[in-house]
Formats: C-alpha cells, sequence, structure tokens
C-alpha cells in the first residue's frame, strides 16, 4: 500500500536530469536490479519485492523488499551533500561524523570507509544499519544507537512508512509507544567523540529538528569546530533561530533543501 511519502513522477518533466543522474550511477556499477526497481518506481511507484545486494559509489547494501533503499544508496541522491562531504574528508576537514536519522546508515558505511569516526542515530531503520555496516566491515568505525534524539528521554510511537522508510516520523497523537527517544547530551559520553576534532553532524529526522538541537545544547556549546547539515525549506527559519539560540553560526545553502550551519563562537 503507497504510504504518505513524497513519491517521484515521470509527468515531472523538470526532474528528468536528476532521474538521468540516478540511473547513470546504476549503470557504472551494473546495478541493473536497482535500475530496474527505479524505473518502475517513477513510472508506477510501486516497490519491487525483491530483495538483493547492491553495490554503489557508497559501498554495500541489502535492499530490502518493498523498500527505497536503491534510493538512498545511489550518490545521485543528496549529491551536492555528498559532493561536500567528499571535499572535506579530502583536506582532511572531517575527523567525526554523526547522522542523526541515519536511513539505512548510507552516509556513515560511506564515510566509515574512508576512516573517519561515525555515530549513528536510527529508531526505524537500526537492523538495516546494522546488516550494511556488517556488508562493509566497518563495525570499528561506526558506533550505532538504535534510539530517536530529542529535548528529553521518552517512549514514542512512530508512524512508520512501509515503503519510503526514511520518511517515517513519530506519532505524538498516538501516545506512549515502544521507540525509545534520548538526549544527545545525555549520551555524548557512549559516542567516544573528541570534542576538540572536525565534527560534522547530518540532521534528519522530519520536523524534529528543534527538540534535537535542544537535547545537544551542551555539546554544541562545547564544539570548536562543529558544522551541522539541515534540512530547510523556503521561509521556514525554524532551526536558524534554534541554532542562533545556542551558539553564532553562518549559513549556506549546499542544495534547494540542504543547508551548511558553521559554528563560529560559542
Amino acid at each position: 500500500m503507497k504510504d504518505s511519502a513524497y513519491y517521484p513522477s515521470w509527468k515531472n518533466f523538470s526532474k528528468y536530469a536528476k532521474y538521468l543522474e540516478y540511473f547513470g550511477e546504476y549503470i557504472r556499477f551494473n546495478d541493473w536490479k536497482s535500475l530496474r526497481a527505479s524505473l518502475r518506481f517513477v513510472f508506477l511507484n510501486k516497490p519491487t519485492q525483491e530483495n538483493w545486494e547492491a553495490t554503489s559509489a557508497l559501498g554495500k547494501f541489502n535492499i530490502r523488499p518493498g523498500t527505497t533503499d536503491f534510493q538512498f544508496i545511489n550518490y545521485a541522491y543528496e549529491k551536492k551533500v555528498r559532493d561536500y562531504l567528499k571535499k572535506e574528508r579530502a583536506s582532511g576537514r572531517l575527523d567525526s561524523f554523526v547522522d542523526i536519522g541515519a536511513c539505512i546508515g548510507e552516509y556513515c558505511v560511506w564515510l566509515a570507509g574512508q576512516g573517519v569516526q561515525c555515530v549513528a542515530f536510527e529508531p526505524v531503520n537500526h537492523a538495516a544499519v546494522r546488516q550494511n555496516i556488517s556488508l562493509n566491515n566497518v563495525g570499528d568505525k561506526v558506533k550505532l544507537f538504535d534510539c530517536g534524539l530529542g529535548s528529553k528521554a521518552e517512549k514514542v510511537t512512530f508512524n512508520v512508512m512501509s515503503t519510503v522508510t526514511g520518511s517515517s516520523y513519530i506519532d505524538r497523537e498516538s501516545g506512549e509507544g515502544n521507540i525509545r527517544i534520548e538526549k544527545f547530551d545525555d549520551l555524548f559520553a557512549q559516542t567516544g567523540l573528541d570534542l576538540n576534532r572536525d565534527i560534522v553532524v547530518k540532521l534528519d529526522v522530519e520536523s524534529m529538528e528543534t527538540e534535537v538541537l535542544e537535547g545537544m545544547r551542551r555539546f554544541i556549546a562545547e564544539a570548536p569546530r562543529l558544522r551541522i547539515i539541515f534540512e530547510r525549506y523556503v521561509g521556514d527559519n525554524t532551526v536558524n533561530n534554534k541554532l542562533d539560540e545556542l551558539a553564532k553560526f553562518d549559513y549556506v545553502a549546499l542544495d534547494e533543501h540542504n543547508y551548511l550551519a558553521t559554528k563560529v563562537s560559542a
């Protein structure tokens, strides 16, 4: 059954250049199953029920049946964000990466393979993250927490997307659930992060950004070489305002949705 997440459309001709980027990446790695699944998803909005192991520029991944995992592992997905991280790693300005809302672990698998210390938080797809970490033999570089982050410790219910699992979100109206939410500051000692290293945080938490940032208050104040990548939509300054409450940041757009906040001072 189709869930309420965003779905591509073959009628959206403005997206054809991006679709071709995706197709080109699949062909580059002889990933014909992902190519077929991608075409099916664009033209029919239906996921394949196959399960396979795919290789991309990011690493090796298990593609779960009935999902769009094949989309997230393609380098063309959030390409400008990935280009930025690639450049920063090559320049020696990326020591540690914190992925909050890690989806299936694609960023951590990719960066850990380049020697970056990674910390992943994923409340819904953590089993998939763990499997992909194992597939790529990067368990010594990735610390995985099977919980979400917020402004306080609590148990919540999630509206889990059946197909586009990365778009799952908290359902506050359903009351207490069985998914754990923690404060980042309370877990910091377990992450193994060195506050004096170059740390990049990627925040993709489906409208929970300000709550997550509130729970990172101490970390943000104490990390001098901190950058945060977050989603921002036109006219919405909610995340910017919260960050400015916590420290002084400079902002630059990486693409039409993702912004980079670079800490200037406490």
